[in-house]
């Protein structure tokens, strides 16, 4: 899937590129043990398939505590950690068939900073996958960055593979700006990207394919 793709080629660039400091503003699930190598959580899996291949100390790496019993501080904490740090200079994220954003699901509010977040039966749904299948396994309520959060970003990447993500992609890039489709909010970035499969364009008017083909094939 998308991510698998995207660590593969960042272990690649780290044989090149620096990456300390590092704040990597990820969502979580609440309630996960993930502090303590839960295999499901995003802390596990980055740092299993990514993070301990490449030159970054674990100090500085850092994660929404899934264990909190404090929402409102742990989210304003890391927002504050974000700001210590002089803020994000690439946000890479990918986006859901529904068009979330990191976990801001749609009706989301397009100036929301990380806070906590109840996902979507078609969320719980789809992330069933890394829980054996079984939606129930799911935890239904999770912490996130904002969608401003993102925003604050000094760049903004989304990545879509499939023909699963169209629909999400066509909103995206043709559609109007709304909160039905958070990912619409990336129209109004200085310096947005997104980075998509063939497959995922299926949706998209044939003369704005061609449109970002003609740029991207002279890189404008």
């Amino acid at each position: 899937n998308t991510q698998q793709a995207v660590t593969a080629y960042l272990l690649y660039a780290g044989l090149h590129v620096r990456f300390e400091p590092f704040t990597l503003p990820a969502p979580g699930y609440w309630g996960l043990l993930i502090s303590a190598g839960d295999e499901h959580g995003f802390q596990y899996y980055l740092w299993d398939k990514f993070l301990k291949y490449v030159n970054i100390k674990k100090e500085h790496v850092y994660f929404l505590d899934g264990l909190t019993k404090n929402f409102a501080k742990e989210c304003a904490d890391y927002e504050a950690k974000i700001q210590k740090y002089g803020g994000v200079n690439l946000f890479i994220g990918g986006v859901g068939v529904d068009g979330h954003i990191a976990f801001n699901e749609p009706y989301s509010s397009l100036c929301s900073r990380t806070r906590a977040k109840m996902l979507t039966p078609s969320t719980l749904k789809a992330n069933s996958r890394f829980f054996d299948n079984d939606v129930s396994k799911v935890p239904p309520l999770v912490l996130t960055i904002g969608i401003s959060t993102m925003m604050d970003a000094e760049e903004v990447m989304i990545l879509a593979s499939g023909s699963q993500k169209a629909e999400a992609i066509k909103h995206a890039i043709e559609g109007t700006l709304t909160h039905v489709w958070p990912v619409s909010i990336l129209q109004q970035h200085p310096h947005g990207i997104i980075a998509c499969d063939e497959d995922a364009t299926g949706k998209l008017a044939e003369e704005t394919v061609a449109y970002f083909k003609e740029i991207d094939k002279n890189k404008f």
